[in-house]
């Protein structure tokens, strides 16, 4: 019920933070804590209802959703191998790595929809990313309740 609640609440302060910051994912944070902290079909069922807010509150075609968590997915199951999950300089890593995801993501979706490409807000909303991701994890993280964290002594 703990869990359920917390991660409600993470969920609603996201689609808040989204309607404030846009173009800056704030669940992004949630799919690092809970891949390191929850069971994996916790995440699952996460990243499926956030990806459905992300593509129904978006502007953009069908698949960048999919698109930004696959690659967010890719950076952390990778980054785990090389860094520490839990430590800051890992996360900042990650914003910066999000940043331009989020710019070549954008990129690719406005070439297939043969939209325009406003750069100016395109490089505002990267530089967002890579500053926003690391404090909001830092936050996240450190108010994810112990009792919820499934400790490898434990699994």
């Amino acid at each position: 019920m703990l869990a359920a609640l917390w991660w409600f609440v993470f969920t609603v302060c996201g689609i808040w933070g989204q309607t404030l910051v846009p173009g800056v994912d704030f669940f992004a944070p949630g799919m690092a804590i809970s891949l390191r902290w929850q069971r994996p079909a916790v995440t699952i069922v996460l990243v499926t209802i956030w990806m459905a807010i992300q593509e129904g509150a978006g502007g953009l075609a069908f698949g960048y959703g999919i698109l930004w968590y696959a690659t967010l997915f890719i950076l952390l199951t990778v980054g785990r191998w090389l860094l520490d999950p839990g430590s800051l300089q890992f996360q900042a890593l990650l914003g910066v790595a999000l940043g331009l995801a989020h710019f070549f993501l954008l990129y690719l979706m406005a070439v297939l929809e043969m939209r325009a490409f406003p750069i100016r807000r395109v490089l505002l909303e990267c530089l967002l990313q890579i500053l926003i991701y690391p404090v909001l994890w830092y936050a996240a993280e450190n108010l994810f309740p112990e009792r919820l964290k499934r400790h490898e002594e434990s699994a």
